[in-house]
């Protein structure tokens, strides 16, 4: 399950930061986002090369 950090978190041993998407299972995603810490990531939108000249 994808989330997005609302809080500084620690995660394997590494420091995110508010705003990192992490991938995560969804029992840790559940925990961390009933703690506040983050919440259910929303797709990111796909980039499609722009055309000159649109």
């Amino acid at each position: 399950m994808k989330i997005e950090l609302l809080k500084p978190h620690t995660h394997a041993g590494k420091r995110h930061l508010p705003g990192e998407r992490l991938d995560l299972d969804e029992t840790s995603a559940k925990w961390l986002i009933d703690l506040k810490v983050a919440r259910a990531a929303t797709p990111e939108p796909i980039k499609q090369p722009s055309r000159k000249g649109d």
